[in-house]
């Protein structure tokens, strides 16, 4: 009979429910299901956090004369050329629109329907007009314009506290209890730790866009210390918290050694991905989806981060710069699922710390609020610009200086299609948005109403 080493035992205990052994080894942010069912109704979701605060009014531009000449005048030397515009088949609001010259293959995407564009979207707490606004008792996101503060609004959906849990990760606790048997976390991460996918339940795992699995150095190369290492985690001590870190040690290594069996399996892709750091992570993000029978996964949530968006100088040159990436990763991404055939059940978003001003300083554009967001995937109603894109105008009351523009579709309002679409019952909403209640009955959370086609 022959004897099963431990990648192997693990490995068996993830495709098979009811390991004792596995389940103690894995760590708290794994989920459980049986792979079997990871082919029938799979979905995922892929966070990509444009780090810094996007200028997204340079992203989604006004092309009809009229409106471009507010834009224009507005942005002054921050305007893109109305002619280098990327056209976009639809008309919103009596206004047609363009994407930044660098976007084509998302040009591509939408035109297709398979892209869509959200207009000034950001992070209230409560339904939110100019009169609420100007009203001191009134209950606004805390630290507006602050870096720490709405990257934390975007992620958790909750931007009355500091910290807490993300929508992510309250999603894979809504979701953990539909799931059977043993498995990896349905929350993995490309950029380490993350407030989006904290839950109470679950966590994010994380790996290296480059490397896959992070490994400890000389533990695979080197036998002797892989030796002296494995008789320090596994020699029982007297000392709890020795052992509570050993245990967390272990649990790293062994999912580490399954995930790194799993993923040398995963087919070759004809699709091309480009070499920036962007694309590697949504090259990677491909990989572990098309795995996803071997890991035994119904529902997941990705998170990425595409970080030095805060351009408060050299702005055009700067999204000039880094655009390309930006459109190649999100535009290869889809076409690796539609490889896959999966592009109906795959979904990527883009996320900010906030919109920027339209007026320029001198050099760039400064903190805001409202800004505009991409969602990406074959599910999607594309096409369309969705939401209320404002009026440009000096006066508009939703400007409350320099173009900083209250958002007229609240976060929760993309996070509440995402999570309809992914199995969250309508009743359900609140689970995974605490504000949801505050807004029922605003356009602020029905503005974004048909995103999805099923």
């Amino acid at each position: 009979m022959s004897t099963l080493n431990r990648r192997q035992l693990i490995q068996q205990a993830l495709r098979y429910s009811g390991a004792a052994l596995a389940a103690q080894a894995l760590p708290s942010s794994v989920l459980y299901s049986a792979s079997a069912f990871a082919a029938q109704d799979y979905k995922a979701t892929v966070c990509v956090l444009l780090a810094g605060g996007c200028d997204s009014f340079n992203l989604l531009v006004p092309r009809s004369d009229a409106a471009y000449a507010q834009y224009g005048q507005r942005r002054s030397d921050l305007a893109l050329a109305q002619n280098t515009l990327l056209a976009l088949n639809t008309e919103h609001q009596g206004v047609t629109f363009g994407l930044h010259p660098a976007m084509s293959g998302l040009q591509t995407l939408f035109n297709q329907g398979q892209a869509a564009c959200l207009a000034n979207i950001g992070p209230l707490s409560q339904p939110t007009t100019r009169a609420v606004y100007d009203d001191v008792s009134s209950q606004l996101p805390l630290g507006l314009f602050s870096h720490s503060d709405q990257i934390t609004s975007w992620q958790t959906a909750t931007p009355d506290a500091r910290g807490g849990t993300g929508f992510g990760g309250r999603l894979g606790d809504y979701l953990l209890g539909q799931n059977t048997g043993v498995t990896l976390a349905n929350n993995i991460s490309l950029s380490g730790n993350n407030l989006f996918q904290t839950g109470n339940q679950v966590g994010a795992y994380s790996l290296n866009a480059q490397a896959g699995v992070r490994s400890i150095g000389g533990y695979i190369d080197n036998p002797t210390f892989k030796t002296a290492l494995d008789a320090l985690i596994d020699y029982q001590s007297s000392n709890l918290l020795h052992n509570a870190y050993a245990s967390k040690l272990r649990s790293a290594i062994d999912t580490g050694e399954v995930v790194s069996s799993i993923l040398a399996q995963a087919p070759t892709l004809t699709t091309a991905f480009a070499n920036d750091n962007f694309s590697a992570s949504m090259a990677r993000i491909a990989q572990l989806i098309s795995v996803r029978e071997a890991l035994g996964v119904t529902r997941q949530t990705f998170f990425v981060t595409y970080g030095g968006w805060d351009h408060h100088d050299n702005l055009l040159s700067e999204q000039a710069e880094m655009l390309p990436a930006l459109d190649s990763g999100l535009s290869q991404f889809a076409l690796a699922m539609d490889e896959l055939g999966l592009g109906t059940q795959v979904t990527s978003f883009t996320i900010s710390d906030f919109g920027r001003t339209l007026t320029s300083n001198g050099k760039g554009s400064d903190h805001g609020w409202g800004g505009n967001a991409l969602v990406v995937g074959g599910a999607v109603h594309g096409g369309q610009v969705y939401g209320e894109f404002p009026e440009l105008s000096q006066d508009n009351p939703l400007d409350v200086g320099r173009g900083r523009f209250i958002p007229t579709t609240a976060v929760d309002s993309l996070y509440a299609q995402i999570a309809r679409w992914m199995g969250v019952a309508e009743t359900d909403l609140p689970i995974v948005l605490p504000n949801w209640e505050a807004f029922v009955g605003s356009s602020q959370i029905s503005n974004l109403d048909g995103l999805f086609t099923a």
